[in-house]
C-alpha cells in the first residue's frame, strides 16, 4: 500500500510538471501589480476617511461657534438692560459704546455690566451695533452672512430665531417696554 501511495505522488508530481500553468498566474509582474492595486485601494479609503473626519471636525467647530454667538449675544444683550436699568436720572438710558459696558462712566465707582469686550464668534469682522432711537447703542447682531446650522427649536430670548437665514439676522438687542 505504501509503494501504490508513493508511486501515485510521484506520478501526480510528473504530471503537475508538464501541464503548463496559466500564463503569468503566479508571475512576479502580477503579484506586483496586484500590491500596487491593493495599495491604492488602501490608500483611496484612508483619503475618504480623512475627508469625512474633516468634514466632521468643520461642522462641530462651526456648531460651537453657533452656540458661542447665542451665549455672547446674551450677554451683551444683557449688559445693556442692566445699563439701561441703573440710568440715574436724567442722563441718557443707553451706552454710548460697548466700553461703557465694560466700565459705567456715570459713576463714580466702577459698576462692569461685561467682564470683557468680547469679539464676533462666527464673523471676521467687528459686530454691528444697533442705534437706540434716542442714541446709544440699545443692540449688536454679526456681521456674518453665513447660514446657521440650526433653524429651529429656539425658545426665549432667541424664540425670533426660527428659520432666520445669516446669522447677521440674529439681533441681540434690548428696549424697554416702558
Amino acid at each position: 500500500m505504501m509503494a501504490s501511495r508513493s508511486v501515485s505522488y510521484s506520478v501526480m508530481r510528473k504530471i503537475q510538471r508538464t501541464i503548463p500553468a496559466p500564463h503569468g498566474l503566479m508571475s512576479p509582474l502580477r503579484q506586483q501589480g496586484f500590491a500596487l492595486l491593493a495599495l491604492l485601494i488602501f490608500l483611496a479609503m484612508v483619503a475618504l476617511l480623512t475627508s469625512a473626519v474633516a468634514t466632521s471636525s468643520a461642522l462641530v467647530a462651526r456648531r460651537t461657534a453657533e452656540e458661542r454667538l447665542l451665549d455672547v449675544g446674551r450677554q451683551y444683550r444683557t449688559a445693556i438692560q442692566l445699563y439701561v436699568e441703573s440710568t440715574p436720572p436724567g442722563q441718557k438710558r443707553f451706552p454710548p459704546t460697548l466700553d461703557a459696558l465694560l466700565k459705567d462712566p456715570r459713576y463714580p465707582d466702577t459698576r462692569r455690566y461685561l467682564r470683557s469686550a468680547y469679539p464676533d464668534p462666527v464673523g471676521k469682522a467687528d459686530w454691528v451695533l444697533i442705534s437706540a432711537p434716542d442714541g446709544g447703542i440699545m443692540g449688536l447682531h454679526s456681521a456674518s452672512t453665513d447660514r446657521p446650522i440650526r433653524r429651529s427649536g429656539y425658545v426665549a430670548p432667541f424664540e425670533q430665531f426660527n428659520q432666520l437665514e445669516r446669522y447677521a439676522d440674529w439681533l441681540f438687542y434690548y428696549y424697554p417696554s416702558n
